[in-house]
């Protein structure tokens, strides 16, 4: 069921994912099947999403966090967490581009010859001291590959100074060059030995290194924390969008005006789930309940989650249950009226 929620989200299905969601609230190891389905949708969006819209992915980042964080299962924060994902990913099925990650490696070398091989990418004495932390041994056969990449996220970064958001066209040219760059970094074959992450010399390791040397922001933070939670060598190539999104979110954070809050339409979607949720939840509860008689049960005390708990024997006031869907024959997003 995991999958098919994963699916559902990428679809921008709103409803049906919300009903998988539910379904799997219920179910044995529902957590770390949710938390795993959101980092993962994270770095889905995280390989598309234009500069323009990555404010966003920023507040899906921030969101996803929190709800992992909290030990009780909020309904009306996960639900709201779905319909944002589900409409950035809706945003992509419409208006599709190429995500990253997908070009093979002779055409990607292709799209970074020229910053890489620039004779301008040096570090000064000054830049090589500010990231002692994070760079190999001076005797390693790698040393002088990881002053080079350093230099090129700086003066990748640097381009952006003196462009104005007028120029977005620009800016969002420089964002792609920074994330193709990391996307060619991560599948070279170099390895780092780094302070940083000296458990494991995976250039993955470097390449956080060095942003988080660069910037002590929030949102560089949350990037980090989603990629690095309870991660294991398996979940290296589902969370690579993660990586890649903080070209972007470097750019960002120069430029903020480029990237556009949740528009008018938009808002009005999440805050019409926000008040629904409770009521939704329970509609959806029900429905279960008839489906899969017993399973929402008592568990013995050991094994009982206490944000489970508190749902599975919560029950609201039912209202007018409502859902939030796309309409396939519109750009716009409506709200229907809908039975489980």
């Amino acid at each position: 069921m995991d999958n098919e929620l994963f699916n559902s989200i990428c679809n921008g299905d709103i409803k049906n994912s919300i009903l998988l969601n539910t379904r799997i609230i219920f179910s044995e190891n529902s957590n770390s099947i949710l938390e795993n389905v959101y980092i993962d949708i994270c770095a889905y969006i995280g390989s598309f999403i234009s500069l323009y819209d990555v404010y966003k992915l920023i507040d899906i980042y921030s969101m996803t966090k929190k709800i992992i964080e909290n030990d009780k299962i909020i309904i009306k924060d996960i639900y709201v967490l779905i319909t944002k994902m589900c409409i950035v990913c809706d945003i992509y099925n419409k208006h599709p581009v190429t995500k990253c990650g997908l070009m093979s490696m002779k055409v990607l070398k292709e799209k970074v010859a020229d910053i890489f091989n620039s004779e301008d990418m040096k570090l000064s004495t000054n830049g090589v001291m500010k990231f002692d932390g994070i760079l190999p041994p001076s005797d390693n056969e790698n040393y002088a590959v990881a002053l080079k990449i350093i230099a090129i996220v700086i003066k990748t970064i640097k381009k952006s100074d003196d462009i104005s958001v007028d120029h977005s066209d620009q800016l969002c040219n420089i964002a792609n060059d920074l994330r193709y760059s990391l996307d060619y970094i991560s599948r070279t074959k170099y390895k780092f030995e780094t302070k940083f992450y000296n458990s494991d010399n995976d250039n993955i390791w470097f390449i956080w290194g060095v942003f988080s040397q660069l910037y002590n922001e929030e949102c560089i933070a949350h990037a980090f924390w989603l990629y690095n939670y309870e991660f294991k060598k398996k979940y290296k190539a589902k969370r690579m969008g993660i990586v890649w999104s903080i070209g972007l979110l470097a750019i960002y954070i120069h430029k903020k005006d480029i990237s556009k809050n949740w528009n008018g339409k938009e808002i009005i979607v999440i805050n019409k789930m926000e008040e629904i949720s409770i009521q939704l939840y329970n509609e959806i509860k029900q429905k279960i309940v008839k489906e899969y008689p017993g399973i929402i049960e008592v568990k013995p005390k050991e094994k009982q989650n206490d944000g489970m708990n508190f749902i599975s024997n919560y029950i609201p006031i039912v209202g007018n249950v409502q859902n939030i869907v796309s309409s396939p024959n519109t750009n716009t997003t409506e709200i229907r009226a809908i039975s489980f």
